[in-house]
């Protein structure tokens, strides 16, 4: 008899396809025996800690994560030589990671490696460990994670979702340059990755905070190429941006004027119409610039961004 093992459950932008392939290739991976720790076995002549692993991998499913974890964390401490002792690990870990508290499953999933080098959750395990430190912005630590888990598994379920962060780390410390070239070797290595439209987001504002706006552009443009990408507004707003730095004000506009009428409720459409106004000072079109004005204040009257088109305006001959 084989007992299914933990499906691995992905993140919501992994495809079914993966998460199919993983349950086949993993449904078998343990020792089939029925007898863990002797011959401990329940009423129903199930070994004991592959019933309580069950009733935590049930709870698991129905995503009470503090009721699993219990479960879980019990057959850890009571039977530690279970044949699903690194599995349990594993999930005992990521219910932390669910219910947001990273410091613990770091502690959690790390104990899980230490104890089970070759596990097939390894990977997973580095790979969340690597997030955990990424949502407390240690981000040096969720490189160094991120990393072995591509060393484990350079093509796994995990792979492409790993070098992204990879990339997220080195922006999110400030290290461009890093994150830049991370970024690139995810599009690159994993050009069917679902997270590729965040990645060629990430690698444009890599460029745009380095000032290089013209290696900018054709990342955030990439970024359309994806249908119904939560990142078009952002990089549509950037490409606008860039082109402003670049003194194309025409086309500039233009972008600006696209986010607004497609995405009225984007974070960014009241940035857009204060360089709507900025472009249009720039030309000498003062009276477009005041009537972009008083589409700022009324679209967006909470907008912090009025009074910097005031200001703009005023110190510029408007």
């Amino acid at each position: 008899m084989c007992y299914p093992l933990h499906p691995k459950l992905t993140p919501a932008r992994f495809t079914a396809l993966g998460l199919v392939a993983l349950l086949a290739a993993s449904a078998c991976g343990h020792d089939e025996s029925p007898i863990a720790n002797g011959n401990n076995l329940d009423d129903t002549g199930t070994p004991a800690d592959e019933a309580l692993f069950q009733e935590g991998l049930a709870l698991w499913n129905a995503l009470s994560y503090t009721a699993a974890a219990a479960k879980l964390d019990l057959l850890l401490v009571t039977y530690p030589d279970s044949k699903r002792h690194d599995n349990a690990g594993y999930l005992a870990g990521r219910c932390r990671y669910e219910l947001g508290l990273y410091a613990e499953a770091i502690g959690v999933l790390t104990a899980m490696r230490d104890a089970h080098p070759t596990s097939p959750f390894a990977a997973g395990a580095a790979y969340f460990t690597g997030r955990c430190y990424f949502h407390l912005a240690d981000y040096t630590h969720a490189v160094t994670q991120l990393r072995a888990s591509l060393v484990l598994e350079p093509a796994g379920l995990y792979a492409d979702n790993a070098q992204y962060y990879v990339g997220r780390s080195y922006y999110e410390a400030g290290d461009l340059v890093a994150a830049t070239q991370e970024l690139v070797t995810l599009e690159s290595a994993f050009p069917q990755s679902t997270y590729l439209d965040n990645g060629r987001y990430y690698l444009g504002r890599s460029y745009f905070d380095q000032g290089l706006f013209t290696d900018a552009i054709p990342p955030f443009q990439r970024v359309l190429f994806t249908p119904m990408s939560t990142y078009e507004d952002d990089a549509r707003y950037y490409t606008g941006r860039s082109r402003y730095g670049l003194l194309e004000l025409g086309t500039a506009l233009a972008d600006f004027q696209t986010l607004v009428s497609a995405f009225p409720a984007s974070q960014y459409a009241d940035n857009a119409v204060y360089y709507e106004v900025r472009i249009y000072v720039d030309q000498g079109s003062c009276g477009e610039a005041g009537t972009a004005l008083a589409n700022l204040q009324a679209s967006y009257p909470a907008s912090t961004y009025i009074g910097s088109a005031q200001t703009y305006m005023a110190n510029n001959g408007c």
